[in-house]
């Protein structure tokens, strides 16, 4: 009866639409043109400056400002997240280091070296954030297989028989010094902020509290005091703590190791995690671009799309998340993005395929598509910041051959008038008819 009812409620929508009046047959394109035109004609819609592709294989169904550049949002991490995944590989984990030129249980020096780790915490936060709440219908931890805590490392550099440490220095060179990122907000960093101040040596998503309501400022010096804190509480005198280089004749005696890639751009995608692509892009460029920075990250990432034989054509990168809104993407490069995803071979294209939300499941669709035409069958990454509003995924129609869509709104009043047109998207797409 609910499958009825819902089929009924989209042919009434259809059929009262004004745009879809001149459509005179019922071919694939047709049928492409037809979904996307009624939802351009949705009140959420109309007035914006909308960019969609329908993609089938190497096909075309529909293309509405395909070559237009237009601001994302957090589409772009798709970008980001593709470009992590094939040049780390989904079992590479980052690794945070102490290193000491000392000998023996009492060390004048101790450093602390980040290797841009996103997900290093404190054991409380990590409670907090990654593991399921008891009120969590689906219990689902951020990183299945566990996450790195200051803890951990205090308790691996004491029984290493380490009493007293005089001074404790943080390192974050891996990254270069910029904590922003051109074209973000100020409010983004202040009044329950989005994203924190980029580091390579940070902790808890550089949060200064539990509930994400204040940033550090220097998450690096956050992380050298919080291990400075777990250290004296496992009997490890703890002097002062400073910022400076580590000697290069330094050796490592502890390190803790983040979830692998595929696990932390699975959350990252999953739930939109702004902090954590920021992080990865610098990771791009520290490790394969000559410098942690987001200019070598972004060129690290052009240059691994045109590889995969993606168009860069229009594509402006300021960031790595899509916060900024001086970021520029064509619908068509990340449709075609999209299509390397879905034929991508071996464990890295599974896990990327895997990290793609899903309505009714554990991520930013969650709630939404829930009916039985359009659960489990609607895949998407969203994004949405100011005047802007985007979703691009697939969709296993009906015959079972996914089509690839698009959907970016620019000088968008509201951003959330467009969840109902986008939603609706999802419906008509999974009632495409096939060829």
């Amino acid at each position: 009866m609910r499958l009825r009812l819902s089929l009924s409620i989209v042919l009434v929508l259809a059929l009262t639409t004004p745009a879809l009046a001149y459509v005179p047959e019922k071919t694939p394109q047709r049928s492409a043109e037809a979904a996307a035109r009624t939802v351009i004609a949705q009140p959420g819609a109309r007035g914006t400056t909308g960019g969609i592709l329908l993609m089938r294989g190497s096909r075309e169904l529909f293309g509405l400002r395909a070559d237009t550049p237009l601001a994302p949002a957090s589409v772009l991490k798709l970008a980001t997240t593709t470009a992590a995944m094939i040049k780390f590989g989904p079992d590479h984990r980052f690794a945070t280091r102490a290193l000491t030129t000392g000998r023996g249980s009492d060390l004048g020096t101790l450093s602390l070296v980040g290797g841009g780790d996103p997900t290093l915490t404190t054991e409380a936060y990590r409670v907090k954030r990654y593991l399921p709440a008891p009120t969590d219908v689906i219990k689902r931890p951020a990183f299945p297989h566990g996450s790195a805590t200051v803890e951990q490392l205090a308790g691996r550099i004491a029984a290493r028989g380490v009493r007293s440490v005089g001074t404790l220095v943080v390192d974050d060179r891996i990254f270069d010094a910029a904590r922003t990122q051109a074209g973000w907000l100020p409010r983004y960093l202040i009044n329950e902020p989005d994203v924190g101040f980029i580091d390579g040596l940070t902790i808890n998503e550089g949060y200064g509290d539990l509930d994400q309501k204040t940033l550090l400022s220097s998450p690096a010096l956050a992380a050298g005091n919080a291990l400075a804190a777990a250290l004296r509480t496992r009997g490890v005198s703890v002097g002062r703590v400073v910022a400076r280089a580590t000697p290069r004749s330094a050796r490592e005696i502890a390190r803790v190791e983040s979830p692998t890639v595929a696990e932390i751009i699975d959350f990252t995608n999953r739930y939109s995690i702004n902090y954590n692509a920021e992080i990865l892009l610098k990771d791009l460029g520290a490790s394969f671009g000559g410098r942690g920075s987001t200019a070598a990250g972004v060129a690290v990432v052009r240059k691994t799309l045109r590889a995969l034989g993606v168009s860069t054509r229009g594509l402006v990168m300021t960031d790595g998340s899509g916060l900024s809104v001086l970021d520029r993407v064509t619908p068509r490069t990340v449709a075609g993005l999209l299509e390397k995803i879905l034929t991508m071979r071996g464990p890295g294209g599974d896990a990327l395929r895997a990290s793609i939300p899903v309505a009714g499941e554990p991520g930013t669709l969650l709630k939404r598509m829930t009916g039985p035409l359009t659960k489990d069958k609607v895949h998407g990454k969203t994004g949405q910041i100011e005047h802007v509003r985007s979703m691009a995924g697939w969709v296993m129609p009906l015959d079972g051959v996914p089509i690839v869509y698009v959907a970016i709104f620019n000088d968008v009043r509201r951003p959330t008038a467009l969840t109902r047109p986008l939603d609706l998207f999802g419906v008509l797409l999974a009632l495409f008819p096939g060829t």
